[in-house]
């Protein structure tokens, strides 16, 4: 399964050589987590899918717009919490992932979504998130779930964006500040109405990802 957006952003299936990489965004963007995720057991485990999107332009070239430090690109440590990207010559160049659990034939878990801090807030979670989805339905999945930070309004956005609706609580869930958790719930993925808004979210994010 691959998916294309103008030719600069992809999204495929994750392989074991994505592993440091992906290891390092995560650990970059949820630096509490604890124990990180084994992605190499993930990915032997029947019900996970994880996926990951890959920028087709230079590396030095993505970062260069994002980052304040561009005379010292060798040196990723003001950027990255590890001081290393995971990135190395030869390699395609992850700009994030998303992990999923399958909960049953019908419904779909999302562990977590995760991108590089030089591609936040550029559209690369929207992708991933709209490929899985479109990956999901495809398998006839018919409903997703996850858990979001209340105080996390943007990822509230997005996900209410492409249908999910607050169904309850999780309180005291993260364990670095014991933040409640608000579970997030979008189902009837087969219906009419939901195709239609896949489609306008596609357009929309194609749009985004031009610029």
């Amino acid at each position: 399964m691959k998916n294309n957006t103008e030719d600069t952003h992809s999204v495929r299936l994750m392989r074991e050589q994505d592993i440091l990489q992906v290891s390092i965004i995560e650990t970059d963007a949820f630096p509490h987590l604890f124990p990180p995720t084994s992605f190499r057991k993930e990915l032997q485990r029947p019900i996970s899918t994880l996926m990951v999107a890959a920028s087709q332009l230079n590396p030095i070239d993505c970062e260069r717009p994002f980052n304040k430090f561009t005379a010292r690109m060798n040196s990723k440590a003001e950027t990255y919490r590890s001081g290393n990207t995971g990135w190395k010559p030869g390699m395609e160049f992850l700009t994030g992932f998303i992990f999923l659990w399958q909960m049953s034939k019908e419904e779909t878990h999302i562990m977590s979504i995760g991108t590089r801090r030089s591609h936040r807030r550029k559209g690369i979670g929207e992708l991933l998130l709209h490929s899985a989805l479109t990956k999901a339905i495809q398998e006839k999945v018919n409903s997703f779930t996850l858990e979001v930070r209340v105080s996390n309004t943007p990822a509230i956005t997005l996900y209410e964006k492409y249908g999910f609706s607050h169904r309850g609580s999780r309180k005291s869930y993260y364990t670095d500040n014991h933040e409640d958790a608000s579970i997030m719930t979008a189902d009837n993925l087969h219906s009419t109405d939901y195709r239609l808004l896949m489609a306008k979210n596609l357009s929309l994010l194609s749009d985004r990802l031009k610029n």
